[in-house]
């Protein structure tokens, strides 16, 4: 049976394991740094491999990692091979194989995306399903402006700022179904004149706004600025595999989190336990 878990089940390299390849010291890439989440995740703690701020764990299948992984075959009785085999990458499906935590989304229109609505929310769904964190649609509708509205959210003027307290965003934000504090949401529009995306919000009312222009990515981006908050630095990452990079949103495979961005998350009052 194909792995199941959200965690590994976008990488094609471990669903290769799971066809019988192996996967040894010397290896790199993001198949290696879910494996060693996981692994993290269940107790077995990789403090050299988790040094570097912008991707962490690091990805590179190296003697530490090789330890944990003799130490967790070992207690699920599996041949301490130390290496991520069919065997392994099945026992720790069974164990990731459930969400642990769930951030709920309530998406709110005012233009068409040039990224398909479908395509940000799986784009999202898979990212964060990645560390266990499930995605939901909660609610979605297209809100019908006045001409005068038309008019005015033509072009979002506003400059972003983490705390909004009045302008064209928190007009925006106050539009449509009230949300539950607990959960986000996350508003199309045509354009924003100074960012493709903004994470501020009103008090007690989380809620990101994205442009029609951006990249397939910038869903989940914004959705992290939400559950990561301002508290959280640094607030961008100078690295091209991690989700909340600098800059345009362009990756050349499914964008990764730090471990301290998903103790960020998991932490956040609209990000809940399962």
């Amino acid at each position: 049976m194909a792995l199941q878990s959200p965690r590994f089940k976008s990488s094609q390299k471990l669903l290769d394991v799971d066809a019988g390849r192996t996967i040894r010291t010397g290896a790199s890439g993001r198949h290696v740094h879910l494996v060693q989440m996981a692994l993290i995740d269940l107790g077995y703690p990789m403090p050299r491999s988790t040094t570097n701020p912008r991707y962490s764990p690091d990805g590179v299948f190296g003697n530490e990692t090789r330890d944990k992984l003799i130490a967790f075959q070992t207690a699920n009785h599996i041949p301490p091979t130390g290496v991520i085999d069919r065997a392994t990458i099945q026992a720790l499906d069974v164990l990731c194989r459930n969400y642990t935590h769930r951030v709920r989304l309530h998406f709110r229109s005012l233009s068409e995306n040039n990224v398909p609505f479908n395509q940000g929310l799986s784009d999202a769904e898979i990212v964060y399903g990645q560390y266990g964190i499930k995605i939901e649609f909660a609610s979605g509708m297209s809100l019908m402006l006045t001409p005068e509205e038309e008019v005015d959210f033509a072009v979002i003027d506003d400059a972003c700022a983490w705390v909004i307290t009045d302008g064209e965003y928190a007009r925006l934000h106050g539009m449509g179904p009230s949300i539950p504090q607990t959960d986000i949401g996350v508003f199309y529009v045509r354009e924003l004149s100074d960012a493709g995306g903004c994470g501020g919000h009103m008090a007690n009312r989380p809620a990101c706004t994205v442009a029609a222009n951006v990249t397939r990515w910038a869903t989940a981006h914004e959705v992290g600025h939400v559950l990561l908050t301002s508290a959280f630095n640094p607030t961008h990452v100078a690295s091209n595999r991690n989700l909340m990079m600098d800059g345009v949103l362009h990756f050349s495979t499914t964008p990764v989190l730090t471990d301290r961005q998903i103790a960020q998350i998991k932490a956040s009052t609209c990000c809940s336990r399962i």
